[in-house]
């Protein structure tokens, strides 16, 4: 494994290890290639969140983490706006320092938000990033009760969590699907249902030529027992298995959330998944720009 494009910092709020710690950790272990992806800072943000306030007064742990979330502006599943031209100054700086060692790209993991494809549209005109890859966590609002991952997550919600995905690879903004299968962490067992959303999922990317992520966060979760099976949350042996059959390109991605997540171990894991069900592996992939305007 030599590269990565799966890179967070302590700026998202739930990582740890800043740029250049990331930088030496990942040159450590040999990575020739290094993206950074944190979660994408979103301007106007507690609006953002206050637009989405109603959809969580059933939910009283999901209404105070929202309320929360406005009053202080993040970070909690994101960067702050406000840090992200520190973010990019650094990146610039780490690249120039170890461009002898490793080449670094800087990127963003963002969800499949309407109101934001022009901002995210605009990042990619300006330069200011190289690519985005799509990490949906969320339909429509960063708030918990519209979380793609959580537990007892609906076939209604799955069919918004695919027709999403496939709305965004139309966008051509995201250059890569990162955990595609995330909604079996909540759905548990891979039934018919599954099957189908993982078809429809997997055909959209390879018309569209973007590749599904093996996710190393998935892995580092650890292995939970479903009827008689081990399976990992995700990646999802099921889901992959289908992808494998159809010839679906795969990237893997050590989602490093710490300096200490770039090692042997998850290489070997990844790899090891890949690899039992056959899976197209690459290495890297054209970055989107999204939809240019013609005159």
């Amino acid at each position: 494994m030599k590269t990565n494009f799966h890179t967070h910092t302590f700026r998202c709020g739930h990582a740890i290890g800043n740029e250049e710690e990331m930088v030496k950790s990942a040159i450590k272990n040999d990575i020739l290639e290094l993206g950074f992806s944190d979660h994408i800072p979103l301007p106007y943000y507690r609006l953002h969140i206050l637009k989405g306030l109603p959809y969580t007064l059933k939910e009283l742990r999901a209404f105070l983490v929202a309320i929360k979330t406005i009053f202080t502006n993040g970070p909690a599943m994101r960067m702050p706006y406000c840090n992200k031209k520190e973010h990019l100054d650094k990146v610039k700086k780490v690249k120039e320092k170890y461009k002898e060692k490793i080449k670094i790209y800087q990127g963003f993991e963002a969800e499949y938000f309407e109101n934001y494809l022009q901002y995210y549209q605009n990042l990619l005109d300006s330069g200011e990033v190289d690519y985005l890859i799509l990490g949906n966590h969320f339909n429509k609002y960063s708030i918990h009760t519209r979380y793609y991952g959580k537990l007892n997550i609906t076939n209604e919600e799955i069919i918004k969590y695919k027709n999403d995905l496939i709305k965004a690879m139309d966008s051509n903004l995201f250059s890569y699907i990162a955990h595609p299968d995330l909604f079996m962490t909540g759905k548990v067992y891979f039934d018919e249902f599954c099957e189908n959303i993982t078809r429809e999922i997997c055909l959209k990317a390879l018309k569209s030529d973007i590749p599904l992520e093996i996710n190393g966060g998935g892995i580092r979760r650890g292995l939970r027992k479903v009827g008689d099976e081990k399976l990992y949350p995700y990646p999802n042996a099921h889901f992959f298995e289908i992808a494998g059959k159809m010839g679906c390109k795969v990237i893997l991605g050590i989602d490093a959330h710490s300096p200490e997540d770039f090692n042997k171990e998850i290489y070997e894991d990844l790899y090891k998944f890949a690899k039992k069900y056959h899976l197209n592996i690459v290495d890297k992939f054209e970055f989107k720009k999204g939809k240019k305007e013609t005159n």
